[in-house]
Protein backbone atom coordinates (compact mmCIF):
# COMPACT_ATOMS: atom_id res chain seq x y z
CA UNK A 1 0.00 0.00 0.00
CA UNK A 2 1.42 3.39 -0.93
CA UNK A 3 1.53 6.46 1.28
CA UNK A 4 -1.52 8.13 -0.25
CA UNK A 5 -3.63 5.00 0.29
CA UNK A 6 -2.32 4.68 3.86
CA UNK A 7 -3.22 8.31 4.55
CA UNK A 8 -6.69 7.75 3.11
CA UNK A 9 -7.22 4.72 5.30
CA UNK A 10 -5.97 6.65 8.34
CA UNK A 11 -8.46 9.44 7.59
CA UNK A 12 -11.32 6.96 7.22
CA UNK A 13 -10.41 5.17 10.45
CA UNK A 14 -10.14 8.45 12.35
CA UNK A 15 -13.47 9.66 10.92
CA UNK A 16 -15.06 6.37 11.96
CA UNK A 17 -13.70 6.70 15.50
CA UNK A 18 -14.96 10.28 15.79
CA UNK A 19 -18.39 9.27 14.54
CA UNK A 20 -18.53 6.30 16.93
CA UNK A 21 -17.68 8.54 19.88
CA UNK A 22 -20.43 10.97 18.96
CA UNK A 23 -23.20 8.68 17.72
CA UNK A 24 -22.20 5.06 18.35
CA UNK A 25 -20.56 2.60 15.98
CA UNK A 26 -23.89 1.09 14.93
CA UNK A 27 -24.84 4.31 13.10
CA UNK A 28 -21.77 4.36 10.83
CA UNK A 29 -23.61 3.38 7.65
CA UNK A 30 -23.40 4.21 3.94
CA UNK A 31 -24.26 7.87 3.53
CA UNK A 32 -22.77 8.94 6.86
CA UNK A 33 -21.17 12.39 6.77
CA UNK A 34 -17.44 12.15 7.42
CA UNK A 35 -15.72 14.69 9.69
CA UNK A 36 -12.48 14.79 7.68
CA UNK A 37 -11.04 17.99 9.15
CA UNK A 38 -11.18 16.54 12.67
CA UNK A 39 -10.02 13.17 11.37
CA UNK A 40 -6.99 14.82 9.79
CA UNK A 41 -6.04 16.36 13.13
CA UNK A 42 -6.42 13.00 14.84
CA UNK A 43 -4.36 11.24 12.15
CA UNK A 44 -1.64 13.94 12.25
CA UNK A 45 -2.27 14.92 8.65
CA UNK A 46 -2.36 18.67 8.05
CA UNK A 47 -5.53 19.60 6.19
CA UNK A 48 -3.83 22.54 4.48
CA UNK A 49 -1.26 20.37 2.69
CA UNK A 50 -1.31 18.38 -0.57
CA UNK A 51 -0.94 15.15 1.43
CA UNK A 52 -4.47 15.61 2.82
CA UNK A 53 -6.00 16.46 -0.55
CA UNK A 54 -4.20 13.57 -2.24
CA UNK A 55 -5.63 11.16 0.33
CA UNK A 56 -9.16 12.54 -0.15
CA UNK A 57 -8.81 12.35 -3.95
CA UNK A 58 -7.62 8.75 -3.70
CA UNK A 59 -10.56 7.77 -1.48
CA UNK A 60 -12.95 9.40 -3.93
CA UNK A 61 -11.28 7.73 -6.92
CA UNK A 62 -11.46 4.32 -5.22
CA UNK A 63 -15.17 4.82 -4.49
CA UNK A 64 -14.78 4.75 -0.70
CA UNK A 65 -16.34 8.22 -0.38
CA UNK A 66 -18.62 10.43 -2.47
CA UNK A 67 -19.12 14.15 -2.47
CA UNK A 68 -22.36 15.16 -0.74
CA UNK A 69 -24.26 16.92 -3.50
CA UNK A 70 -26.84 18.23 -1.04
CA UNK A 71 -24.08 20.38 0.47
CA UNK A 72 -22.94 21.88 -2.82
CA UNK A 73 -23.60 25.41 -1.57
CA UNK A 74 -22.07 24.89 1.86
CA UNK A 75 -19.08 27.03 2.79
CA UNK A 76 -15.72 25.63 3.73
CA UNK A 77 -14.33 22.19 3.08
CA UNK A 78 -16.24 19.78 0.85
CA UNK A 79 -18.65 17.41 2.56
CA UNK A 80 -18.11 13.71 1.91
CA UNK A 81 -20.18 10.64 2.66
CA UNK A 82 -18.94 7.10 3.18
CA UNK A 83 -20.02 4.48 0.66
CA UNK A 84 -20.61 0.77 1.11
CA UNK A 85 -17.24 0.17 -0.51
CA UNK A 86 -15.61 2.46 2.05
CA UNK A 87 -17.25 0.48 4.84
CA UNK A 88 -16.11 -2.78 3.29
CA UNK A 89 -12.56 -1.45 3.00
CA UNK A 90 -12.62 -0.60 6.69
CA UNK A 91 -14.26 -3.84 7.72
CA UNK A 92 -16.21 -1.58 10.03
CA UNK A 93 -18.67 -2.19 12.80
CA UNK A 94 -21.13 -0.29 10.61
CA UNK A 95 -21.06 -3.11 8.09
CA UNK A 96 -21.74 -5.60 10.87
CA UNK A 97 -24.64 -3.45 12.08
CA UNK A 98 -26.14 -3.44 8.57
CA UNK A 99 -25.85 -7.20 8.30
CA UNK A 100 -27.45 -7.72 11.73
CA UNK A 101 -30.34 -5.37 10.98
CA UNK A 102 -30.94 -7.06 7.61
CA UNK A 103 -30.86 -10.46 9.30
CA UNK A 104 -33.50 -9.31 11.82
CA UNK A 105 -35.73 -8.14 8.95
CA UNK A 106 -35.72 -11.60 7.44
CA UNK A 107 -36.16 -13.41 10.76
CA UNK A 108 -39.41 -11.90 11.65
Amino acid sequence: MNRVAEDGRALLEAAQQIHAQRHGAHTFLPGTLLPFLEAARRADIRSDRPRYYDAIDDLEYEGAIVWDESARYARGDKHYLITRRGLDDLGSAGTVAIQKSQQRLFEG
